[in-house]
């Protein structure tokens, strides 16, 4: 991220990685609750959901966040018709990899589970998959947890023509007040949208009230990467905000208990939920850049490995982790042994999928998203 704009913000590169590490930690819990996913264990925990919530609430503002700071950068690199083609390049044919070759694998588990079919996986990737045929409440080919890479796409696109067409000068600078303040709104807004009036789809299409939410984020971030004062006042201000973060999580997990009893009203409950949800990821996210920008802002082999890896692992990790479900929940283990199996096998076998699979040649790397290896 070197340009005029500053120098490289390394902190950022790990947080990125951190959130998109933390999916597979969140997706192993998807299954343990009551929310709709591709495979269930026997084992439901619907008190697990109030820490998912407080986690849904920041992890994905995190990396749009991140998406947009990064954006900005590669613009200021790259010219807007430059940093087109690059999201084009670097986005598309990994997007186009998992829906094609990736995904089938853990729709082909999820329908076998379900009795939809009963013939080899060769023959439905071939005659099923591929051709669109029709299953109960999916769309094949699907691009289901890769949607994060599709939304980018387009609005990555969509901010190379705004500066194509605006040719914007030397960024202003912004009071940081502003910054945190009109973010929080927005995204409480979105919120509520999202809750009571345009529930979240991820099919594009349909999910406008989930694209304002997201584009709000995103724009923040490309707004924000050029304010060197905004980085360090979060810097400089990170105790004040964990206290402020630990407060409003205390606040948004009362509002989930109170909701449970069954006394709240529906449409209310969404507006407050929302609301307090909004603020306080929004808080979350300056928090961990505060702390981030203090201790992590340094570059390492690690951060060089990890980042080079971490779109493959995003890529494979829920595949990996449906088809070892599949496998290990008939064995009816206790939650624990299951659990563990499950993180395990879900780690290692998305490294191991980056390793074998999309490091190792320049056209693979190139399938996956990667730059071509430098060594």
């Amino acid at each position: 991220m070197e340009s005029q704009l500053g120098e490289r913000k390394f902190f950022l590169d790990w947080l990125r990685i951190f959130a998109f590490l933390l999916l597979i930690l969140f997706h192993v819990g998807m299954v343990y609750v009551s929310w709709d996913y591709n495979l269930k264990s026997q084992h439901i925990f619907p008190d697990l959901e109030l820490a998912m919530n407080s986690l849904s609430s920041w992890r994905l503002v995190l990396l749009f966040f991140i998406s947009g700071v990064a954006s900005r950068y590669l613009l200021e690199k790259l010219s807007a018709v430059g940093f087109a083609k690059d999201r084009t390049r670097r986005l598309l044919p990994v997007i186009l990899l998992g829906m094609v070759v990736i995904n089938p694998s853990q729709v082909y588990v999820e329908l076998v589970s379900e009795g939809h079919v009963d013939s080899s996986y060769l023959d439905f990737w071939l005659t099923s998959y591929l051709l669109a045929e029709p299953y109960p409440d999916r769309i094949v080919p699907t691009w289901d947890h890769l949607w994060f890479l599709v939304y980018l796409l387009v609005y990555a696109l969509g901010l190379s023509l705004v500066f194509r067409l605006l040719k914007p000068g030397k960024p202003r600078v912004l009071a940081v007040p502003w910054l945190i303040v009109v973010p929080a709104a927005w995204l409480s807004v979105s919120n509520v949208l999202v809750t009571d009036i345009s529930p979240v789809t991820q099919a594009f299409f349909d999910d406008w009230a989930n694209h304002l939410r997201w584009i709000g984020v995103y724009g923040t971030g490309v707004v924000c990467a050029a304010q060197t004062h905004f980085w360090e006042t979060l810097r400089m201000q990170r105790r004040k905000l964990l206290a402020a973060s630990m407060v409003l999580f205390a606040t948004q997990l009362a509002n989930g208990i109170y909701y449970r009893t069954g006394l709240a009203d529906p449409f209310w409950d969404g507006v407050t939920y929302g609301v307090s949800g909004g603020v306080y990821g929004w808080c979350v996210v300056l928090t961990l850049c505060g702390f981030a920008a203090e201790y992590l802002n340094r570059p390492s082999k690690l951060l060089s490995y990890l980042t080079d890896a971490v779109l493959p692992i995003y890529v494979f990790h829920q595949p990996v982790l449906l088809i070892c479900a599949f496998f290990v929940f008939p064995l009816a283990l206790p939650v624990l042994a299951e659990v563990t199996i499950l993180i395990v096998v879900t780690g290692i076998g998305s490294v191991a999928g980056y390793e074998i699979f999309a490091r190792r040649t320049r056209p693979l790397r190139f399938l996956f998203g990667l730059k071509p290896a430098t060594v």
